[in-house]
């Protein structure tokens, strides 16, 4: 799951702003409207690549806390 996780951390951005660089190859690089396009594209890889990888924290502490819990609380009724 983390290598997926680490794959995808790399591959949407380099499909995001390689597809929006080749779709703007032919528009004049030093125009406002090429330079806001890849500026978007950009921002969006890295709020992608931000959200994979706060879940790729999140997410093992979390199955790690429900794991725990349950482990108390399988102690608690063995001990009853």
């Amino acid at each position: 799951m983390k290598g997926l996780a680490y794959f995808l951390m790399v591959l949407l951005p380099v499909v995001i702003i390689g597809s929006t660089v080749y779709l703007t190859r032919n528009w004049a690089p030093t125009s406002v409207g090429t330079i806001v396009t890849w500026l978007i594209a950009w921002l969006v890889s890295m709020v992608l690549v931000t959200i994979l990888y706060l879940l790729l924290i999140y997410r093992p502490k979390a199955l790690r806390n429900k794991a725990a819990k349950k482990a108390e609380q399988n102690n608690e009724k063995s001990q009853h």
